[in-house]
């Protein structure tokens, strides 16, 4: 991935990660901690009301992200680790899809942007360049075993006429194996829906210098697999590169900050045909 900063004539710069394999015609962005006027721990751009933040500086950092986005306000839904996709629509009131409790969310109308809120979990953002359709997904390992984006990719199938072969994806900053200890309940939820997890390097036990070591979990290489089920081919599916918990600088992390931090944004929009 890529970052490039978005620069506002106010003065502030908000850089924003994005994927080679998004088509174009669509805007998005994966949000780092930088660009924003939160303060510590929240510093600088969280853009999650979640855990202690000033309520001020929150909506001023998302004010900035809608302005990178080149829309108006964000349309997000109620997150709860589960694999429900819910459609919105240009003129679609914000307060109602955010009582939504879905892990997805899907359009194609040019007027909508679409986001979701992370901290380790994955953000992932799903792109047709021939229909139009477009998808924002929030995958943690609860989402991810329920099937959260395969679900997404039927959703843009079934409403919108998407092919599973169209569909672009690309996974935002999450945690990686490097740090995703998990314990033996979340081991066999991945091996109930990929049975061959160990073979394939999702399920990573400690050996030699790591010996001792809890199992870990590859989550996006997991979403990989499942996306691949679903049809979509794997050169089109942008795993990114960073981790949130070894990049303190740089990204929130739950796990690592023990629930005493922000979180970040991934959010989509399909451009209008004038390109703003």
């Amino acid at each position: 991935m890529r970052t490039e900063p978005f620069r506002d004539a106010e003065g502030w710069e908000l850089p924003l990660l994005q994927s080679a394999v998004i088509p174009r015609g669509f805007r998005h962005g994966f949000t780092t901690r930088a660009g924003g006027v939160s303060r510590a721990p929240f510093d600088t751009l969280n853009l999650g009301a979640k855990w202690g933040d000033a309520r001020a500086d929150v909506l001023e950092n998302r004010r900035r992200v809608e302005r990178a986005a080149g829309a108006g306000p964000l349309y997000f839904a109620t997150q709860v680790h589960g694999a429900a996709v819910a459609h919105v629509q240009a003129g679609d009131a914000r307060a109602d899809v955010a009582r939504l409790e879905a892990d997805g969310l899907c359009a194609d109308a040019p007027a909508v942007a679409l986001a979701v809120f992370v901290a380790d979990c994955i953000p992932a953002l799903l792109a047709d360049a021939r229909t139009g359709a477009f998808a924002a997904v929030h995958a943690g390992w609860r989402g991810t075993v329920a099937g959260v984006l395969p679900a997404a990719v039927r959703a843009l199938g079934e409403r919108y006429g998407a092919r599973a072969a169209d569909v672009r994806v690309a996974l935002g900053p999450a945690i990686g194996a490097c740090c995703f200890e998990v314990g033996p309940e979340v081991v066999a939820a991945f091996e109930a829906v990929i049975p061959d997890a160990r073979a394939a390097g999702i399920v990573l036990d400690g050996a030699g210098r790591e010996a001792g070591r809890k199992a870990r979990i590859d989550l996006k290489l997991a979403n990989r697999v499942l996306l691949a089920r679903a049809g979509v081919p794997p050169e089109a599916i942008d795993l990114g590169a960073p981790c949130t918990s070894c990049e303190e600088q740089r990204f929130y992390s739950y796990r690592r900050d023990a629930g005493r931090t922000g979180q970040h944004l991934g959010f989509i929009r399909r451009a209008p045909p004038d390109g703003a």
